[in-house]
């Protein structure tokens, strides 16, 4: 019995001796790398809109369409993996989405247009002892449809116009520009065209956004008044639709 106990004592005092030496390490000497400091950040977002390719303003989002929000943060010192992410959508945490190195975010647009939904991201490190916030708010707006005359004449270039003056027995050619619809290609887009006391014109092609029509039949010098309409709708989002109207006088 005595030799037991003398060879657990022994084995005991051995097994000590690494906790002995690890509790007299000097932490106060140990290097763990540059305090990472934060000098700023902001967010920027995208919308998965369609805008003609001369425009040169902001993709903006509309009821059902993709946004896309990238955190741009500017680390003087310190490892920048170590921040975390925090996002939230409307004031609701967004735990799926956040965490380390979740520096981007997105979401698809629920809210009707004329409102707006909030983006808030809290960025910290483990023990928040660097910790930043930055909200901003994301409007919906309602997908729009620009109609032009278009006959290679600068008379027939006005965008603004909302009468149209055309010559009957020639051809004449309406261009229909969408904005702010979750495509990539005009062909995701269905185009309705209608002339008073004509059948629709239905059509989702490549060139379904052009309407060219002749006008004939007219028999004395009256000028002759009407409208035409187009209706545009995106194929895959039927909350995504816009329409406009046009009046023509024919001389």
């Amino acid at each position: 019995m005595t030799k037991i106990k003398l060879i657990l004592t022994i084995v005991l005092m051995l097994g000590l001796l690494p906790l002995v030496g690890f509790a007299q390490f000097d932490f106060d000497n140990f290097d763990v790398g540059p305090r990472i400091t934060i000098n700023s950040f902001d967010l920027i977002w995208s919308a998965d809109t369609y805008t003609p390719y001369e425009y040169q303003g902001r993709a903006l989002a509309s009821q059902g369409s993709k946004v896309t929000i990238e955190a741009i943060v500017n680390v003087s010192s310190g490892n920048p993996n170590s921040l975390k992410y925090s996002w939230f959508l409307d004031n609701i945490f967004q735990r799926t989405k956040s965490g380390y190195g979740k520096d981007d975010f997105y979401f698809y647009v629920l809210q009707y247009p004329d409102a707006y939904h909030i983006i808030k991201l809290q960025i910290f490190n483990e023990d928040r002892s660097v910790f930043e916030e930055k909200t901003i708010k994301i409007p919906v707006v309602e997908p729009e449809v620009v109609v032009y005359p278009s006959n290679g004449n600068g008379h027939f270039s006005d965008q603004t116009s909302k009468t149209s003056f055309v010559l009957a027995g020639k051809e004449f050619s309406f261009i229909a520009k969408p904005f702010f619809f979750s495509v990539k290609e005009l062909t995701g887009l269905s185009f309705e065209w209608r002339f008073s006391g004509q059948e629709p014109i239905i059509s989702s092609d490549y060139d379904a956004n052009v309407l060219a029509l002749t006008i004939s039949g007219k028999e004395n010098e009256e000028i002759l008044k009407n409208n035409f309409w187009v209706s545009v709708t995106n194929k895959t989002e039927s909350r995504q639709k816009a329409s406009q109207r046009i009046k023509i006088q024919i001389y």
